[in-house]
């Protein structure tokens, strides 16, 4: 096998063999407003790169044994044109300053390394996210996916997640019954300590989950670690693997990994809560357990918050950005209308409209709820103006927050 150092070479068109390195792995396409695009991951180096389409059909011909001749041949049956010299000389060269051309050099491979991990600490750190990597926790989940790895097999994964749902439905539909054995439990608090303490070390697993689905489908998880993100502390695993995975039930279960754990760890908790004690701490502590499970599988799956539920939504329409895109999308139409959105694909407007609609659906509701709640507990504390003042104030404060968030983000892109 050949590759390609010297792109002017006379012949190198007709000659080179070039190959990516067996590590790289080209993801499917994914939309993104008006545009496909393709992640590119290098396993090696956790590196990750954006292309377009065409980019990535060229990319998926170089195996080493097509010459890039014979390959300029299937592109132009592809896409309807021929690639010109300076046109290999820019991939070419875009993939060597990313050291995915087979071989590369050990020292070159290293500066990547040290390049994407500047990056990634740099986009783990801002005023509401904050994330610190636990050390030699990621290289745990390689063993753990041998040994537990056969919880995400559909024979033992199917029954799990039925029985845990059933659970979460009873809970739901229970739920005054559970709140008052926690009220009502002697030592409450402690009831609730222990309930939430159990309930982060379900989280840990939780996340653990989305590392060990990750390695089913060949991928590897680059962090493990414990995260700020405005306004709570929780356990978090970056798998950013699952967006070169080639099919979307694989990202799919990827991301419900840890809601599956959540499910499941209902289970020992309703069984204390019908079998075990019918009184008393033991059984405050079981309805404190299921309660605060079932919070957090709920939420998990709501779609809005970008927890595990936005993520297999995003996966399963293979899109990139769901929210943000769908937002944008909402707000051109709104400003010009038909023409504002005209640019986009048909399937890109639907789904595009439809998260939009979804997004409006819960966040309408759940913002007048708030709101009304907060403006009676005020009314009842003082009077119906300073509560109004008291709102008003806020939503100044939420909105300035909000654009220095985006302002402090648009810069911190720019500087990186």
């Amino acid at each position: 096998m050949t590759t390609v150092s010297d792109p002017a070479a006379a012949g190198w068109l007709a000659e080179a063999r070039p190959a990516l390195r067996d590590a790289v792995r080209i993801g499917p396409g994914l939309q993104k407003g008006t545009a496909v695009v393709h992640v590119i991951g290098d396993r090696d180096t956790h590196a990750f790169l954006r292309v377009g389409p065409r980019e990535a059909f060229l990319m998926s011909q170089l195996d080493g044994q097509r010459t890039l001749a014979d390959i300029g041949v299937q592109y132009a049956g592809q896409f309807g044109k021929r690639l010109g010299e300076a046109h290999w000389q820019q991939l070419l060269g875009l993939l060597h300053s990313h050291a995915l051309i087979d071989p590369a050099a050990p020292e070159q491979l290293d500066a990547v390394r040290e390049k994407t991990e500047v990056a990634r600490r740099a986009a783990g750190k801002s005023p509401l996210l904050w994330r610190r990597p636990l050390p030699g926790a990621a290289e745990l989940v390689v063993p753990l996916a041998r040994r537990i790895g056969w919880l995400l097999h559909p024979l033992a994964a199917v029954p799990l997640a039925l029985l845990g749902t059933a659970i979460a439905v009873f809970v739901l539909l229970d739920w005054g019954t559970l709140w008052s054995a926690v009220s009502d439990s002697p030592s409450r608090w402690t009831a609730a300590l222990v309930g939430f303490i159990v309930g982060w070390l379900v989280i840990a697993g939780h996340e653990f989950f989305h590392g060990i689905a990750c390695v089913r489908y060949g991928g590897r998880p680059t962090e493990i670690g414990v995260m700020w993100r405005f306004p709570m502390i929780a356990p978090y695993c970056k798998v950013d693997d699952v967006v070169t995975f080639p099919r979307p039930g694989q990202r799919v279960v990827t991301s419900f990994a840890g809601i599956y754990v959540n499910l499941i760890a209902l289970i020992p908790f309703a069984a204390l809560w019908l079998w075990g004690p019918q009184s008393g701490w033991w059984h405050g502590l079981a309805a404190a357990l299921l309660l605060f499970g079932v919070t957090a599988a709920v939420a998990n799956l709501v779609p809005v918050l970008k927890l595990d539920g936005y993520h297999m939504l995003e996966h399963a329409t293979s899109t990139s950005n769901l929210q943000g895109e769908s937002f944008r999308f909402a707000g051109a139409f709104l400003r010009r209308g038909p023409a504002g959105v005209a640019g986009y694909p048909r399937r890109a407007k639907v789904i595009y409209t439809g998260y939009a609609v979804l997004a409006t659906a819960i966040l309408g509701p759940a913002i007048v709820f708030l709101v009304r709640s907060w403006y009676f507990s005020l009314a009842h504390w003082w009077n119906p103006g300073i509560a109004v003042a008291v709102l008003a104030v806020e939503a100044v404060a939420v909105c300035g927050l909000l654009r220095w968030a985006v302002v402090w983000k648009r810069r911190a892109t720019e500087a990186a």
